[in-house]
């Protein structure tokens, strides 16, 4: 476990048309460790992982993540199922980010995403429509594009909800692949069990930071 921080938040505050989302939060996570996130629905959890990563204006203070390379997995993300966007696009995404949009990939960028295709798993399904995926089918493609990404903080939002127990088994395999490689990795969570055992810290947060520390 390393001193420096991942993520530093200051006295911040969220609200959505004057209702409290987040309170007065101030934390840091140190980089390289694993931490749950515990809280009820409308806890705030969401709107956290969203204004770390600019989805979410703070009404005070500050939130910020001292890595460029962050790779972020919504809860939820619709997709019409007629646009044309397949298994293998989504995941070549995770590599934008570094190349942008008009150069070419070269050979580690195609070894990112084999790897990460290999990891989750779905490799037979590169040509499938996003769209047309199962719930566990879209949260492996999702995983996968962060796993391309080669980030050095993943942030994740409930990526167990929903999904059938292979997929389940994938995230924990894949939460241990990134905290051996160095990764900061932060999970929504409710799994209380796997926050006891799987991480490093737990934030317990409802709006506010109950709690912050070793389980």
């Amino acid at each position: 476990m390393t001193e420096s921080p991942a993520l530093t938040a200051r006295a911040l505050d969220v609200s959505f048309a004057g209702t409290p989302a987040l309170v007065d939060v101030s934390l840091e996570i140190p980089a390289g460790t694993r931490v749950a996130v515990l809280g009820p629905n409308g806890a705030g959890k969401s709107t956290l992982f969203g204004a770390a990563v600019g989805l979410v204006a703070p009404d005070r203070g500050s939130i910020e993540l001292h890595s460029r390379r962050v790779a972020f997995v919504p809860q939820h993300l619709d997709v019409d199922p007629t646009f044309p966007v397949t298994v293998s696009d989504v995941v070549r995404m995770g590599r934008y980010g570094d190349l942008g949009w008009l150069r070419r990939f070269t050979e580690r960028d195609r070894a990112l995403v084999a790897d990460a295709l290999d990891v989750l798993g779905i490799g037979s399904l590169t040509g499938r429509r996003f769209g047309t995926l199962s719930g566990g089918e879209r949260q492996r493609a999702l995983l996968a594009q962060a796993v391309a990404q080669d980030a050095e903080v993943v942030l994740l939002d409930e990526p167990l909800t929903g999904v059938d127990v292979p997929t389940q088994e994938a995230v924990r395999e894949l939460l241990g692949r990134w905290h051996r490689g160095g990764r900061t990795v932060v999970v929504a969570t409710h799994d209380l069990a796997s926050a006891t055992r799987d991480y490093d810290l737990v934030l317990c947060l409802n709006r506010r930071v109950v709690a912050f520390g070793p389980p």
